[in-house]
């Protein structure tokens, strides 16, 4: 991923923290007009309390990325394979479901409404329109946050979908589709990091639990946690498997190509089999560096177990 996207993305987060402080304003305007008597109570409910600015900065910014940035991938992608060859696979059937804004609004939607009666079960210690401002910001960081998930498991389709691609060119010199790694690693990072501080927000954050299934409606709030998880753990290391088996595909098809020139100048047995076991031994090596993990691309879905484990054990 290059130095743009970073770029990129320090700008997305900042405007995600600028909306989070806008509609924390605005609401907080509403409340004083509709229930002055609590607006003290809701504005620091909202920014302290339930600690929505950081919590839905980080979530809408790291959305506002995804949805800029999300044509990288496929372009990763298209420009390491030719056309014809990917025209024989499904990529284009998983390219147009990664991109599609209706599947990603439906999918958001049933999470949207899974969040409303959670948060409306749970009770936010209002009622009225500051009640329900909270709960509406809530259902957005819950549609923004498993639309950023979706991004993460389609990218793992459309790799997966050119895994026995036919190869036509030397894609581990060219080493695009490296970038997707950092894409994932970089998504996975915010996603880690957002998941833990609106979980730990949330399940702290100070409900009411009306209904008498106070401990089940709290362990209700670790959804997004318990949904991150697996999204993280497997789709954060499931494309540097797949670039792993088309780089090494790629490497034996430079050999061949590279033992067949060789045949044609005048040299021994040797010496031909010599060029080729070094050309071999070297790639191979700067394979294994390129995809070995390293300590930063350790598990980071432990960090959510362990932040599920921690909250579900609080006394």
């Amino acid at each position: 991923m290059g130095s743009s996207h970073l770029f990129s993305l320090t700008n997305q987060v900042f405007w995600g923290l600028a909306t989070a402080v806008a509609y924390a304003a605005g609401s907080a305007g509403i409340v004083f007009w509709l229930q002055p008597a609590v607006l003290g109570h809701y504005v620091e409910a909202f920014v302290i309390s339930f600690n929505c600015i950081i919590s839905g900065g980080l979530i809408i910014g790291t959305a506002l990325f995804v949805y800029f940035s999300q044509q990288s991938v496929p372009q990763f992608i298209e420009a390491s394979f030719d056309a014809e060859s990917l025209g024989k696979t499904k990529y284009a059937k998983q390219r147009a479901r990664y991109l599609s804004r209706g599947r990603s609004m439906r999918f958001a939607t049933y999470f949207t409404l899974a969040s409303f009666l959670i948060f409306y079960a749970c009770k936010f210690p209002f009622d009225g329109a500051a009640q329900y401002f909270l709960i509406a910001f809530g259902c957005i960081q819950y549609a923004l946050g498993i639309y950023v998930g979706r991004k993460l498991y389609y990218i793992a389709k459309m790799l997966h979908a050119v895994t026995d691609i036919e190869i036509t060119g030397d894609i581990f010199r060219q080493d695009v589709l490296s970038s997707v790694i950092s894409y994932v690693n970089v998504l996975s990072t915010l996603t880690v990091v957002f998941v833990y501080v609106h979980v730990k927000s949330y399940y702290n954050g100070p409900f009411q639990y009306p209904y008498g299934f106070g401990h089940t409606l709290q362990f209700l709030l670790l959804l997004p946690a318990i949904v991150a998880t697996p999204v993280i753990v497997v789709f954060n290391f499931y494309p540097r498997t797949v670039l792993r088996q088309l780089y090494s595909r790629s490497i034996k098809q430079e050999v061949d190509h590279l033992l067949e020139q060789l045949r044609r100048r005048n040299l021994t047995e040797y010496e031909r089999l010599s060029y080729v076991v070094e050309y071999d031994a070297l790639a191979r090596d700067e394979l294994k560096t390129r995809l070995q993990l390293s300590l930063s691309d350790l598990p980071i879905g432990l960090t959510i177990v362990l932040m599920v484990v921690a909250l579900f054990m609080k006394p």
